[in-house]
């Protein structure tokens, strides 16, 4: 399951605006491509995921821990859920996230091995 993070307005903009800066004034849609979101999503229009906020505030040298702090994680529906303290809960979060991705590839593993999960080859233009 993806971990949805909704950050204020105001501290979203001193984020996007730092890491601009210090990366030579990228452009806001190259650095949405740069850290995997989009750009409604660094205007604050919708929610980040967990590893693009993680990248962009690497990007902008930042805490993320103190960005975490003031902002709000998000169910898939969009709702708000609840506030992240850091620490302990910061680390909860990040591990049930890699709990789940694991969870994923052993789940698509193991229907390899049962035959359900096919992946198909396309013929090349040489092959045809």
């Amino acid at each position: 399951m993806a971990i949805l993070v909704r950050v204020p307005p105001d501290q979203l903009e001193g984020l996007v605006e730092a890491a601009v800066t210090k990366h030579g004034n990228l452009y806001r849609s190259e650095l949405a491509k740069l850290i995997g979101a989009s750009k409604e999503s660094l205007e604050g229009r919708t929610s980040f995921y967990l590893i693009s906020l993680m990248k962009l505030c690497g990007l902008a040298e930042a805490s993320l821990e103190d960005v975490l702090k003031k902002s709000r994680i998000v169910s898939q529906r969009g709702a708000l859920t609840r506030e992240i303290s850091g620490d302990a809960e910061l680390k909860e979060v990040i591990d049930d996230a890699l709990e789940g991705f694991q969870l994923l590839i052993s789940q698509s593993f193991r229907e390899e091995a049962k035959g359900e999960f096919a992946l198909t080859r396309f013929p090349r233009k040489k092959d045809q």
